[in-house]
Order: structure tokens, then C-alpha cells, then sequence
């Protein structure tokens, strides 16, 4: 009698379109968000200074504290790419841009989840569904990159790489190839992250991973005297690779300097909140924490199926590098989404091996056609409402890229500019690179999101103490030219600049306060604001730039 497998009972071309239903309206509410990013507003004009034929910028020109200063813009490729589609779409061609990222990241996520399921279920294949739920579950960890910066090209390349690795690990051991195609491209695809975007050094560390495990594993093979898997010429190969890969990022405009800059600066984030620790004993991060111990228990049983096999799978490098990834991801709250990508075909396949099992094991636990189509139907819900969400931020926004009127001095700035009121100004970090968008040349700023790229350390300090009021909090106002500061009014900063009686209060609302120093400079514009009405002024509308 011929046994039905399992997946083929309620797996059918239902099943099929089911998942691709769910994976399209999860996809669009966590990836399809038109929110901007703070420092969206530089990316543009950087990348629009060398398309206008300015070059790379290479020195500060924005700031009154590092003006002239080296500006390290490694992520000059992602400007150029964000302000070229600015060019010729506007704020529709960036949406667009950042949902096929989020595509293509799918595609290369579910290719990966493919290729394992292969490897570590042989003859099988994953039921859509369960792959679908992996995938829908890693898009929640994944969610809160999905944003309009450079940081889409680490998301996008560190899946890819994935995926080409697993295809060429196979390949080497299957067609015995010396260097398949999908491990010869690797370079390209470092030197273009490279140029994109820090991240490159997460795909540098799982390319590592990968090969301290297969020379790991082939070196094990001889000294036990068992039959290696690969040759000497596919060894040597491998071996010509990671030095090539390691040497692509030094194609650059800075050359050796960019590995200099990111190893002297890597550590000083640690006032920006996304560079803070996620907290263990807490609820914070929690999608990211039950990925997890998902992933922990899936590996957990991946590994006790194979037994010995287990350290001459995929696992062998996706399993230290996911121990890695966690670690600077506990470290680092930024470094949460791309421990998703990773651990998702992980996941999958084991979320698949514990399905078979499951069903091997009690054959009632089968879903029947009235149970399966009842729990279809509400999932097929879900994934309506998802889709509501993402069509009625269409209706009301339409293909703008929107900001928050809070989050942003937009009425400030609109009130400076009407008035008049020029010269170095103080604003929040996050308010940075959106005031050097709106009042520079005219106006230049304490500081912005560049932070280590352009600013000493000193400056940095200094910034800081005065937002948190700690000892030397004046420095940022004595020891530099500030002529007007804007707060933020939930920081609370006012009161102590009420204090300071070379400051005038001149304009408050509900994102912000504006402080003008007393000087002869600003004395008529001073006087002048004292006989006008100083909430005359249009209220621009919040949509990008």
C-alpha cells in the first residue's frame, strides 16, 4: 500500500497560495511602513552633492564644530542610490525601492530556507505553510530595520550571501566543483556592501564562519583517516576566496582607511539608543527574544536528528555564526533584525522536522479538511486586515514618505526661517541632518547623525552633557560660537536655559523650544520679533523632504 506523506495532505495548491497570501500581507505591514528615517534628509543631499557634480564629500561644510574636518561617508553608495531614485521618482521611487529590497530579501531568504531543507531533509520537502510562519515570524524581528537608510543593503546582501553560500556548499560537495559560481560572486557582493554600508562586516564574519568550518571539518576528516568530502584544489580554492573577499572592502574612496575608521569608531555609540543592550529581564525586544529560544530549540532538535552528520551540515557554520549574531545582538538593539534573517531557514526546517515527527508519531493529530480550512480561514483573516492597514496608509498618504510633527522642529524651523533667524544652531542629534536640510547654507549645526564620521570627541561629549545636564553642560554654549538653540521639550532642557540670561526665550511648541543668544548680531532680529506677531507663519505639511 503506498504511504501519503504527510505534507501532501493538506499541501496542495490551496496551501500553496495560503502561504504566499499570509508571507504578501505580513510583508507590507512590517516592511511597507512611509515613515522617514532622521537621517534620511543627509543621505539625500550627500548623495545630491555628487550627483551634482560636487564629488564625495570629504569634508564638513554643515557644522560650526568640525567645520573641515574629514568626513568619512562610507555609506556613499546608498546615497548616491537613495538620491538618484529621489531624482527621477521622488519619495514613490524610494516606497518602491525599499518594498523590492524587502522582496528580494524574501526571495533570497526562502531560497536559503530551500537549500538547507534539502541538505538536512533529504527526499522531503517544507510544507508551505510552516515555512510561511517561519518567515512571517522572522519579518517581526526583521520589522524595525525596514527603514529609508543605508542599513536596507545589509539586510538585502546578508541574505543573499546566505543563500549563495548554502548553494555553493552543496555544490562543492555534490558536483565537486572547484569554485562554484555562487561562492565566485562573493567579492562583487563585498565590495558593493562595502561601499553601502558598515554591515559588510557581518557578511565578512559569516563568510569566516563558514570557512573556519568547513577547514575545520575537512582537517577533522584527516586526522581520523575517514574519506574528506572536499579536495585539496577545492580547499586552496576556498582559501583564495576569503583573502580575496577579505581584501574587496579596500575598493573604496578611503582605501585601507575605512577598516582604520570603523575600528576606532565602532565604540563610540554608546549614547545612541539603538547601540544599546537589549535588556534580558525585560519585555523589551521580545519578538527578538523568542526568536531566540526558537532558534535554540530548533537547532537543538535539528542536531539530535543528525546525530554525528550534524558537524558535516550546514550547521556546522550557521550555528556558531547564530551564537555570534545573538551576542551582538544582546550588545547591540540594532543588530536584532539581523539575527532574523539568519535564523530564519534554521527555524523553518526545523519547525518542518518537528511537524513530521509530530505526525509520524500520532497520525491523529492530522488536521482534518474542516479543521484545516476553519484555521485557513482565519489566518486568510489576519492577512486581509494586514492588507486594510497597507491600503488605508495608501489612501491617506499615497506615495509620500511622512513625519511626525512632534518628532521634528518642523514648526521651529518654518518660524526661524520666516523671521529671519540665522547662524550656528544647536539642535538635538536627530534633528540634525533635517535642520542642515532646511536652513543651510545660511545656518550651520552643533552636530547631526554623522557623529563619529565628523565630529572629535570632545564635540561629542560636550553634546551630551548638555542633554543630559551633567557636569559641563554650559561647555556646548561657552566654548563654542552657538548663537540659537532649539530643544526638544520632553528633554526637559528649558529650564535650564531659562537660567542662562544671555539666552532669549523667543518661540515654543509642542516638539520644541528655540533659545537666541543676546549678541549685537541677533539684536534686530530680537526687537524685531518683540513687535510681531511671532505665530505668523505657515505650517508646512509633514511630508518628506
Amino acid at each position: 500500500m503506498t504511504r501519503i506523506r504527510p505534507e501532501m495532505a493538506n499541501a496542495g495548491g490551496s496551501s500553496v497560495w495560503l502561504a504566499l497570501f499570509l508571507v504578501l500581507g505580513s510583508a507590507l505591514h512590517f516592511l511597507g511602513g512611509n515613515v522617514a528615517d532622521p537621517d534620511l534628509w543627509g543621505h539625500l543631499r550627500y548623495g545630491q552633492m555628487i550627483l551634482e557634480g560636487h564629488g564625495l564629500p570629504r569634508e564638513d561644510v554643515f557644522s560650526y564644530t568640525a567645520a573641515g574636518a574629514p568626513f568619512y561617508d562610507h555609506e556613499w553608495l546608498s546615497d548616491l542610490v537613495f538620491a538618484s531614485i529621489y531624482a527621477v521618482a521622488g519619495s514613490a521611487g524610494l516606497i518602491a525601492f525599499k518594498l523590492l529590497v524587502g522582496a528580494a530579501m524574501l526571495l533570497a531568504m526562502w531560497d536559503a530556507t530551500r537549500v538547507l531543507g534539502a541538505r538536512l531533509l533529504p527526499g522531503e520537502r517544507l510544507h508551505p505553510l510552516v515555512a510561511a510562519a517561519a518567515m512571517i515570524a522572522a519579518l517581526a524581528v526583521i520589522s524595525p530595520g525596514a527603514t529609508f537608510r543605508p542599513q536596507l543593503f545589509t539586510m538585502l546582501l546578508l541574505a543573499l550571501e546566505t543563500a549563495l553560500l548554502l548553494h555553493g556548499d552543496r555544490r562543492l560537495r555534490e558536483e565537486r566543483v572547484t569554485l562554484p559560481w555562487e561562492l565566485a560572486v562573493l567579492p562583487v557582493l563585498i565590495v558593493i556592501w562595502a561601499n553601502a554600508h558598515g554591515g559588510f562586516l557581518v557578511g565578512l564574519g559569516l563568510l569566516g564562519c563558514y570557512g573556519a568550518a568547513t577547514l575545520a571539518q575537512e582537517s577533522f576528516a584527516r586526522l581520523r583517516g575517514l574519506p574528506a568530502e572536499l579536495a585539496p584544489r577545492q580547499l586552496g580554492a576556498l582559501c583564495a576566496l576569503g583573502v580575496a573577499c577579505a581584501a574587496m572592502p579596500l575598493l573604496n574612496p578611503y582605501g585601507v582607511e575605512l577598516y582604520v575608521y570603523l575600528a576606532t569608531t565602532l565604540g563610540m555609540h554608546d549614547q545612541i539608543s539603538e547601540w544599546d543592550p537589549v535588556e534580558l529581564l525585560s519585555t523589551g525586544f521580545l519578538r527578538f527574544k523568542i526568536m531566540v529560544v526558537v532558534t535554540v530549540a530548533a537547532v537543538a532538535l535539528l542536531i539530535a536528528r543528525r546525530g554525528r552528520d550534524a558537524a558535516r551540515s550546514p550547521l556546522a557554520w550557521l550555528v556558531p555564526f547564530l551564537a555570534v549574531a545573538a551576542a551582538a545582538a544582546f550588545r547591540h538593539q540594532r543588530h536584532t533584525v539581523l539575527y532574523g534573517i539568519v535564523a530564519m531557514p534554521v527555524v523553518a526546517v526545523a519547525a518542518e522536522q518537528l511537524r513530521r515527527l509530530v505526525l509520524e508519531r500520532r497520525p491523529s493529530l492530522r488536521p482534518r479538511r474542516q479543521v484545516f480550512a476553519a484555521a485557513a480561514l482565519g489566518a486568510a483573516a489576519i492577512g486581509v486586515l494586514q492588507l486594510s492597514w497597507f491600503g488605508v496608509q495608501l489612501a491617506r498618504d499615497g506615495l509620500d514618505i511622512r513625519y511626525g510633527r512632534i518628532d521634528y522642529p518642523v514648526d521651529a524651523i518654518e518660524f526661524m526661517r520666516t523671521h529671519d533667524l540665522r547662524g550656528n544652531a544647536a539642535f538635538p542629534f536627530e534633528w540634525g541632518a533635517y535642520a542642515i536640510s532646511k536652513l543651510a547654507p545660511e545656518s550651520r549645526v552643533f552636530i547631526d547623525g554623522r557623529f563619529e564620521a565628523v565630529y572629535p570627541q570632545q564635540v561629542i561629549e560636550d553634546y551630551f552633557a548638555f542633554m543630559h545636564g551633567t557636569e559641563g553642560w554650559e561647555r556646548l554654549l561657552d566654548d563654542y560660537p552657538t548663537e540659537i538653540v532649539v530643544v526638544q521639550r520632553w528633554r526637559e532642557i528649558h529650564p535650564r536655559m531659562f537660567s542662562r540670561p544671555d539666552f532669549a526665550y523667543v518661540y515654543s511648541d509642542p516638539a520644541s523650544l528655540v533659545f537666541v543668544r543676546r549678541t549685537p548680531t541677533n539684536d534686530d532680529a530680537l526687537e524685531r520679533l518683540a513687535s510681531v506677531d511671532r505665530f505668523d507663519f505657515p505650517r508646512p505639511p509633514t511630508v518628506f523632504p
